[in-house]
């Protein structure tokens, strides 16, 4: 008589303010159903704290040689990405972790995140062995409500008072997420900064220039645009809409972010917009 193979959990947790102004949300799941071994993670202008609960080093494949990839093991950041990239997926695998908002890692590293951006580094580099003893705890608690109570406990510690939010990021990050949005001069001055000044402030709070950020931004308008039609969209109308010049830039764009066309995305999708499954 075969044995029961434990079935996939998937939950979420919003943390408590004031941690829920920095932290999306929090994540967890164990016994991973997946029938691929591989898929993309498209950029959403935001980082990724990641703790390994199972054994065995993860995978990050090389975009333009998927032969080659780079091991991780037990915890890692992910950095702001400027393109997509390529993870390894395990079946039956378990993990947790917290999902920053767009410069709300800042409170918890003590460097500018532009550091961090286009890479993926292994935590007890930076944060030492406290990290992997969360780990361990982690691992010695049974029910996802206490890893969760003890993974939002450990953040609210490691920021300690500096959780205040730099208003003129937060207000830019609003502007640069509507459309249509102000030239980035235009925007400096009404935040009441130099061009330069406004620069520095996201090389360290946010990790990407204001350009490149607002370009992601408008990428996920898109992204949100073509997963809500019933129907395969007019790529010019989305376009348009997503305050792409037309069709050829909306398709420029997503080759370089995604790796792919809009077409290619919308025929690919899953559940989860941003992963896209390697074939």
């Amino acid at each position: 008589m075969s044995a029961v193979q434990p079935r996939m959990i998937y939950l979420t947790r919003v943390p408590a303010a004031p941690l829920s102004d920095f932290v999306e949300l929090l994540w967890f799941y164990e016994s991973l159903e997946t029938d691929h071994a591989k898929e993309k993670l498209l950029p959403d202008a935001s980082m990724e704290l990641i703790i390994d609960l199972s054994e065995g080093p993860k995978k990050l494949y090389d975009n333009r040689d998927l032969q080659r990839y780079s091991a991780y093991n037990r915890c890692w950041v992910s950095g702001m990405q400027r393109q997509f990239i390529v993870l390894g997926v395990e079946q039956g695998s378990s993990m947790m972790g917290a999902h920053f908002r767009t410069g709300g890692a800042a409170p918890f590293f003590g460097f500018p995140l532009s550091k961090l951006s286009g890479n993926v580094v292994e935590l007890d580099l930076i944060w030492k062995r406290e990290i992997l003893a969360l780990r361990e705890q982690l691992l010695e608690t049974p029910s996802p409500v206490g890893k969760f109570d003890l993974l939002e406990a450990y953040l609210l510690a490691k920021a300690q008072a500096r959780l205040e939010p730099d208003m003129a990021i937060s207000v830019a990050l609003r502007t640069l997420r509507s459309w249509p949005v102000l030239s980035l001069r235009e925007l400096a001055s009404r935040l009441g900064l130099s061009h330069k000044q406004m620069l520095a402030r996201f090389d360290c709070r946010v990790g990407l220039t204001p350009k490149l950020t607002s370009r992601i931004f408008r990428f996920q308008r898109a992204l949100a645009a073509a997963n809500s039609a019933k129907t395969a969209p007019d790529w010019s109308d989305l376009a348009l809409d997503c305050g792409y010049y037309d069709q050829a830039h909306l398709i420029h764009e997503f080759q370089q972010l995604a790796g792919l066309t809009p077409s290619e995305y919308l025929r690919r999708r899953t559940d989860f917009p941003l992963y896209i499954p390697v074939e």
